[in-house]
């Protein structure tokens, strides 16, 4: 995510949809038996993970977080997300534990991954699963 919210542009970056999404679809279909709590879309942009996040999971309720004004307004959009949360990653904590954090193409934007990942990890509810997808920028 860039270090500017006000960087990012829903519509360019829904230009790209297919290709973002491909490796989000291929990392949602490794995910199974996840416990009863909500499933959290962490960088969640413009939604366009949210369908197939919400049709899969459809007991859980789904959050979106994302930094971007511009990106959850177009998030909001897709009526899928039960709660929407303006917040950066770097000190995003859960209210409750969830069952599954998924972040596709947001965590290469930030730093410390060790520390990151085990920080995620840990907020889980018990049998939960933490899905990341972080494309090589450089």
């Amino acid at each position: 995510m860039s270090e500017n919210s006000s960087d990012w542009n829903p519509e360019r970056y829904a230009r790209f949809a297919d290709l973002r999404l491909r490796p989000a679809r291929d990392l949602a279909a490794q995910v199974h038996g996840l416990p009863e709590a909500a499933v959290i879309d962490l960088g969640c942009g413009n939604g366009p993970v949210a369908e197939k996040r919400a049709s899969r999971f459809s007991s859980h309720a789904l959050i979106g977080g994302d930094n971007s004004p511009a990106m959850l307004a177009k998030a909001a959009e897709t009526g899928r997300y039960d709660v929407l949360v303006e917040a950066d990653i770097t000190h995003w904590a859960p209210r409750h534990a969830p069952a599954l954090i998924f972040s596709n193409a947001a965590l290469h934007w930030l730093g410390a991954h060790e520390a990151l990942m085990s920080r995620l990890a840990g907020y889980l509810a018990p049998g939960g699963v933490l899905a990341v997808q972080m494309p090589r920028q450089y």
